[in-house]
C-alpha cells in the first residue's frame, strides 16, 4: 500500500504518534513508531468512529475512553498501531444514531431494544479496510485492544493470530446501563465485575481508574529541590540525569508521559549509576506526594493492611502480572511509605 508512505507527526497527549495517509478519508491510521517496522505482535485497535463523545466529550459512552486508553496503552509500550474507522452507531450511521439515542431517551429503552424498535441490526461494521492495512505491512499476529469479540472472531477467520486486550472503562452514571448493556445482549466483554485476584490486594495502574492516585501519572504535584514537578513521574524521569538543563526540560513536559518520552528520547545521555539510585529516587518522591497532600496520606492509610500492587505486564521491576510475574517494587515502596506514615 504506497500511501502509507505518506505520514506527519502527530503531538499528542501520551507522546508523539504518526498519522499516515491510507487514501481514504473515512479510514484513519495512526502509530507509535514506523507502520512499516512493526514488531511480531504489535497493539492493535481497531476503533469505530464516535463523535459524540471523541469530538464533543459526550458521557452516555465509552468510545473516547477506549480510544485514550489504546493510545496511552501504545505510547507505554513504544509500539503499535490505531485504525480509525468512520462508522458512526455500530455502522448504521449518524442519522440512525440519533434516531436510536432519542428513543433511549424519550422511551427508557437501552440501545439494543432502540435498534430493534427501528428495525436496524444492531452492528453493521465491518473491517475489510482494516484487514487490508494489516495484509500490506504483512501482520500476521496482534494484541487487539478490543472487548468486542466480533472483532477478534473477524481477524482470527481471516488468518491473523489475535490476543485480546481489555479495556477498562471509566464507569459514569450517564453510561452505567449502556455498558452492561453491551456485554449482557451484544456479547462484548467489559470487566464491569472484576473480581481481584485476592480480596487482601488492591491493584492500581492507570492514574484515571479506581486506585490510580497510587500511579505517577496521577495529578499531584510534588515540590523537591527548590522547585515543583508536575507528577512523580517527572521528577523520577529527570533524575536519571546530570545536567540541569536536561532535568529542567523533563520537569517542563506537559504530562508524563511526554516527561518520559523525553528521557527515553535522552538514554544516551543517561547517569550511568542510574539503576543503584532509582529506588531511592522513588522512594524520595513518594515521600514527597504523600507528605504534600494530606487528602492522599489518609487514601493510603486506608489500605491497611492490604497489599498495595501496581498491576501492569509491561514493567517487571516497578510492577506485577495478573499471574504473579515481576516485582511490583512501586507496591512495595507504597507500603513503606504506608507504614511510616501509620
Amino acid at each position: 500500500m504506497s500511501e502509507l508512505k505518506n505520514w506527519c507527526t502527530l503531538p499528542t497527549s501520551v507522546g508523539n504518534f504518526r498519522m499516515y495517509d491510507t487514501g481514504d478519508e473515512d479510514v484513519r491510521l495512526i502509530s507509535r513508531g514506523d507502520v512499516n517496522t512493526l514488531g511480531k505482535h504489535p497493539l492493535l485497535r481497531i476503533h469505530s468512529s464516535c463523535l459524540a463523545s471523541e469530538v464533543f466529550g459526550a458521557k452516555d459512552c465509552d468510545c473516547a475512553d477506549q480510544l485514550r486508553e489504546s493510545m496511552k496503552l501504545i505510547a507505554i509500550e513504544g509500539e503499535g498501531i490505531i485504525i480509525h474507522l468512520h462508522q458512526e452507531g455500530r455502522g448504521q450511521g449518524i442519522s440512525n444514531k440519533i434516531r436510536a439515542v432519542r428513543l433511549m431517551e424519550s422511551d427508557d429503552l437501552d440501545t439494543v431494544e432502540a435498534f430493534e424498535h427501528l428495525g436496524l441490526e444492531q452492528d453493521n461494521r465491518d473491517y475489510d479496510s482494516a484487514l487490508d492495512i494489516l495484509k500490506s505491512l504483512g501482520v500476521i499476529s496482534v494484541r487487539l485492544i478490543s472487548n468486542n469479540p466480533r472483532k477478534r472472531k473477524f481477524l482470527q477467520m481471516n488468518d491473523i493470530e489475535v490476543v485480546s486486550v481489555n479495556t477498562h472503562p471509566n464507569i459514569r452514571p450517564e453510561n452505567e446501563a449502556y455498558l452492561h448493556t453491551k456485554n449482557q445482549k451484544l456479547g462484548h466483554q467489559l470487566p464491569l465485575d472484576e473480581i481481584p485476584v485476592d480480596e487482601d490486594e488492591i491493584r492500581f495502574y492507570h492514574s484515571d481508574q479506581p486506585w490510580g492516585e497510587f500511579s505517577n501519572f496521577s495529578p499531584h504535584s510534588i515540590f523537591i529541590e527548590g522547585v515543583n514537578w508536575l507528577t512523580v513521574e517527572h521528577y523520577y524521569q529527570a533524575q536519571k540525569f546530570i545536567e540541569p538543563e536536561l532535568k529542567e526540560k523533563i520537569r517542563l513536559s506537559k504530562t508524563p508521559t511526554l516527561a518520559k518520552d523525553t528521557a527515553t528520547e535522552m538514554k544516551n545521555l543517561q547517569r550511568e549509576d542510574w539503576a543503584e539510585l532509582k529506588e531511592d529516587v522513588m522512594l524520595k518522591a513518594l515521600r514527597g506526594k504523600f507528605s504534600q497532600h494530606p487528602e492522599l496520606a489518609k487514601l493510603l492509610l486506608s489500605t491497611i493492611p492490604k497489599r498495595l500492587v501496581e498491576s501492569t505486564s509491561n514493567d517487571t521491576f516497578w510492577g506485577e502480572s495478573i499471574d504473579g510475574e515481576g516485582q511490583n517494587m512501586l507496591g512495595e515502596l507504597l507500603m513503606l511509605v504506608r507504614t511510616e506514615l501509620e
